[in-house]
């Protein structure tokens, strides 16, 4: 009869494989904490802008889009999530995390000679951004077709007013996509900030 030294011998020569448990510890899957909605406390960093344009229902519009990157705070373990298996999450385990904005427009009047049109009414998310990130919003009145309207004077913003800012993010699921293997994947985004009273600046040279 042939030993257990001589039959694993002959094992590794056939075309099965093996698993041998290790001495190293290693980390269970079931600490990941996975992506969920809800609010979380954290910084706007990497701040971009770009002018968009374009026709919906025989109108043509223009827009300069903001866009940043979200970081969590350390301050975010405080708060606590729950799954959909009703497994609560601790805020802590998202810290250092980042998330991308889904887009912030503003809405560009038309100057005279310009082929687009108008959209104040458009610039509702844009006005409630400025808010957030402590922009005093400046009112007068202008004629519109002829009356005396009040209107909120929009400012814009640089990378620089962006950059650093607390703010409490209302995160969520965006639109569905396909990976290059074919897998639709869906990814989390910040649909919008709301002010986070208690949180301070950081400065750009300050790691996240």
């Amino acid at each position: 009869m042939a030993s257990t030294e001589e039959m694993f011998d002959e094992m590794l020569n056939d075309t099965e494989s093996f698993f041998i448990p290790s001495d190293k510890a290693t980390t269970p899957k079931s600490d990941f904490a996975p992506n969920v909605a809800g609010e979380f406390l954290g910084h706007m960093q990497d701040a971009t802008t770009r002018d968009v344009s374009w026709e919906k229902d025989g109108k043509k519009f223009k827009a300069v889009v903001y866009n940043y990157q979200f970081v969590i705070d350390s301050k975010n373990a405080v708060n606590s999530y729950k799954l959909n298996n009703g497994d609560n999450v601790a805020g802590e385990k998202y810290v250092g995390r980042t998330y991308r904005s889904n887009g912030v427009f503003r809405f560009l009047e038309a100057k005279e000679g310009e082929d687009h049109v108008s959209n104040p009414e458009g610039n509702k998310s844009y006005l409630w951004f400025c808010q957030t990130l402590g922009i005093t919003i400046p009112r007068k009145v202008i004629k519109i077709k002829g009356q005396d309207v009040e209107v909120q004077v929009l400012p814009m913003l640089t990378e620089a007013d962006i950059n650093g800012k607390p703010a409490m993010a209302v995160i969520g699921k965006g639109k569905p996509y396909k990976n290059k293997e074919g897998q639709e994947r869906t990814p989390y985004e910040v649909k919008y900030v709301k002010k986070w009273e208690e949180g301070v600046k950081k400065d750009a040279d300050v790691p996240f």
